[in-house]
């Protein structure tokens, strides 16, 4: 068993994501135990988990999939802001604090 804090994860989540495969992965917050990653295995039924929590899943689905000439990062952003209508958009760029360097003549 592998348990890692939570900054660690974020900054090697593919690395973690693979080794959950292998052995339970404990990620912790503040210190303590807060969630294991858990591998998706080819039979598992994460769509008829979506689908039974998510009513209206079902359906958006089944226009995505008849749709053509969609690509996935498109179907993606489609069906998520469906799914929430709070979807979070992209962060902005953050300015600098620091003041620029003034040109040297």
């Amino acid at each position: 068993m592998k348990v890692v804090p939570l900054s660690e994860v974020k900054s090697k989540l593919s690395r973690y994501g693979q080794l959950c495969h292998d052995e339970p992965v404990v990620v912790t917050v503040n210190g303590r135990p807060s969630f294991q990653l858990a591998p998706l295995e080819e039979d598992d039924d994460l769509i008829d988990r979506l689908i039974e929590h998510h009513p209206g899943f079902a359906k958006l689905l089944e226009q995505r999939m008849r749709e053509p000439n969609v690509t996935a990062d498109a179907a993606s952003r489609r069906l998520r802001s469906a799914i929430s209508p709070k979807a979070r958009k992209p962060p902005r760029a953050r300015r600098s604090r620091e003041k620029p360097i003034p040109k040297v003549k």
